[in-house]
Formats: C-alpha cells, sequence, structure tokens
C-alpha cells in the first residue's frame, strides 16, 4: 500500500490513548494518527467491569464509542485496548487492513470476521509476563507461610503463630513445582523459581519438551503433575466450551499437602470442587486472583475458608505493565510494515498491503 496506514486509536480509563499514540507515532510515516478516541467512562473501576463482562460474554456485550464507525469508514488501521471490535464494526470499515490490541486477550475482538474480511489481526505477547509472574510467587508464599493470615490476626490483636497448615508449613527448597501452561508467564514463573532451588515440571501440549528442559522443567503429563507436585500453578488458557481443566477428578489426584495457584483465569477451575476440597482438606490450600465472579460478594464460600489466600485480580496491576504494552505492540508493527510475520499475528490478512518504508 503507498502512502500512512489512516490509523484510529481507542485507549480507556485502564491504558490511556495517549501512551497508545505516543508509542505508534515512533512509527511514521507509516501510521498516520488520524483520530484518538477513548472507550468507556474515565473510572477504571468501571472499565475493568466493563472489561470483564467482554472477557465473560465477548465484543457484542459493550458498544464501542459513538463516533468510532462512521470514523472507521475512510480507516486503514484501527489499534485498541478494550474496545469492543464486532462484526458489524468490521464490516462498516470497508478499507480496514490492520486490526491490533495492545494486550494479549482478545475477547474483546471477533477474530472470525477479521479472517473473514482479510484484516490482519495482531495482539500484544508479554506485557503481563514480568507482573504476573512475581505476583504468583509472591502468592505462593502469601499462602503457603500465612502471610496474609498473620498479618490479619496481628491487626486483630492477636499474637498467634498456628495456623491450619502448620502440621505441614514448607519451604520450597527441594518441593516439585508444577506449572500448568508453559508459555510466557510460565516460563517467566521457573527462570525465577529457580533461585529457591525447587524441582520444576511442565505440561503443556503445544510446548516442546526440548523447550522446556532448556528452561529447566521437565516435561511431564498434566496427571502425574498433579500427583507428584506439592505446589501447582496455573498458567493456561481455558478452551472455549470445555470442561474447567481443574475439576473433582484432577483436584483428587493432588496431595492433601499440596497447594493449587490461579493468576491465569478463573474458568480454568470448577470453584464449587475446589471448595468442596478445600473444606474437606482434600488439598491444603488455594491462593486466587481470579474468580469466577468479580467482585467478589461478601457472603462468598471461599471467604469463610481458613485455607485459601483471595486477591482482587491483581497480579497485572503495575504500572510497568499498562505502559510497555503499547511500546511492544509498536515492535511488532515495526516488523511486520518490514515484510516480516511476528508470532503475535493472529489473523494475516493481506500482508502484502501492510508492507512499505
Amino acid at each position: 500500500m503507498k502512502g500512512p496506514l489512516r490509523t484510529v486509536v481507542v485507549g480507556d480509563a485502564l491504558l490511556p490513548t495517549r501512551l497508545i499514540v505516543e508509542a505508534l507515532e515512533e512509527l511514521a510515516p507509516r501510521m498516520e494518527i488520524v483520530a484518538a478516541l477513548e472507550w468507556g467512562p474515565p473510572d477504571e473501576a468501571a472499565v475493568d467491569e466493563m472489561a470483564l463482562r467482554l472477557e465473560r460474554d465477548g465484543p457484542e456485550v459493550e458498544e464501542p464509542p459513538p463516533d468510532l464507525q462512521e470514523i472507521l469508514r475512510e480507516a486503514d488501521a484501527l489499534v485498541v485496548h478494550y474496545c469492543p471490535v464486532a462484526r458489524t464494526l468490521l464490516a462498516g470499515a470497508p478499507g480496514l487492513k490492520l486490526l491490533a490490541t495492545c494486550r494479549a486477550g482478545t475477547e474483546n475482538l471477533d477474530l472470525a470476521a477479521a479472517a473473514e474480511l482479510n484484516v490482519t489481526t495482531v495482539h500484544v505477547v508479554g506485557r503481563t509476563t514480568e507482573a504476573v509472574s512475581d505476583f504468583t510467587i509472591g502468592l505462593l508464599l502469601g499462602e503457603i507461610r500465612n502471610i496474609a493470615r498473620a498479618h490479619t490476626r496481628l491487626s486483630q490483636g492477636l499474637w498467634d503463630k498456628t495456623f491450619v497448615n502448620s502440621p505441614y508449613t514448607p519451604e520450597l527448597q527441594g518441593r516439585t513445582m508444577g506449572i500448568v501452561g508453559f508459555g510466557e508467564v510460565g516460563r517467566a514463573v521457573a527462570r525465577k523459581l529457580g533461585g529457591f532451588d525447587v524441582r520444576l515440571l511442565a505440561s503443556d501440549p503445544y510446548a516442546d519438551d526440548d523447550a522446556i528442559l532448556a528452561a529447566g522443567a521437565q516435561p511431564s503429563s498434566f496427571e502425574n503433575l498433579l500427583a507428584t507436585s506439592d505446589f501447582v500453578t496455573l498458567h493456561a488458557r481455558p478452551t472455549s466450551g470445555a470442561p474447567p481443566l481443574i475439576g473433582e477428578h484432577e483436584l483428587s489426584l493432588m496431595k492433601p499437602t499440596a497447594f493449587l495457584i490461579n493468576t491465569a483465569r478463573a474458568a480454568l477451575v470448577d470453584s464449587q470442587a475446589l471448595q468442596d476440597a478445600l473444606t474437606r482438606r482434600g488439598i491444603a490450600g488455594a491462593a486466587l486472583d481470579v474468580h469466577d465472579v468479580e467482585p467478589l460478594g461478601p457472603d462468598h464460600p471461599f471467604l469463610g475458608l481458613d485455607n485459601v489466600t483471595l486477591t482482587p485480580h491483581l497480579a497485572s496491576s503495575t504500572i510497568d505493565c499498562m505502559e510497555k504494552s503499547p511500546r511492544l505492540l509498536a515492535a511488532d508493527l515495526r516488523r511486520l510494515f518490514k515484510g516480516e510475520v511476528p508470532r503475535t499475528v493472529l489473523e494475516t490478512g493481506d500482508l502484502a498491503a501492510l508492507a512499505g518504508p
């Protein structure tokens, strides 16, 4: 394509439009920002709730900015964060060649429609890697060493060192950590846990055994990992229409002294089965940053358990995480414009139309 890509940017309260525009301006003259919009209210909590609905139900459940459809009629590229991009929006943009999101998840995009309409679609990989892997290890330590529970008791005026897991409170050294899902975050968890001298197992049907071994872990079947690990941490994505990865059977395979950590997706775990396992001490404990219903209500059954640590979907909430995502996207778009195909391309579309100076 000759000339610049006429680009529309839509940010939100979680990732301001300004940050996306600043990153894309480095790609001039290939990209020309013709419109910069904000999606949703200025309140982060409200946008968070809207984003959760998108992640659960897809791009049709929320409306895009009211002017976006008209603006897209003359646009070549659309770059968003959480803004919903449904089939109707794409169908009304006859010249659109590129759709990009500054996040890894694509629940807010109609990928099938993008493919049918020959629109190249790109997402960001790696923006949450450091934040979520850091948090995973912190959450693990918080649960197995009773850090949050100890603080709560002290705030209540209690000097008490006895907890439900006191008979088997573990150290990390020499224990086995099972990592389910060995993508960006899973590998980062493995790298960071290397300093704790743990034995690492990894289960991921899409990961190459040599890559797992190179990261210091041992490839394992899913069931063997569950049966032999002292700690199990989830870093996979749920499959649409499939049952939860961790249900009653899977929990029954785990040791009674084992702990489950989930900073990935709530849909990976059957919450009722987990509640039952925790209540009857089928496993030692759990630490959860993601939940079936967010925010948790005050009567949620997990809040009454003494062997679970809960956080409010906090793992990726760092200043670095949001600020780096537009830069990561810009780097991949630069490669795309040079004729390369980055691994972040989800739908190839007409790549030749994007290559250029």
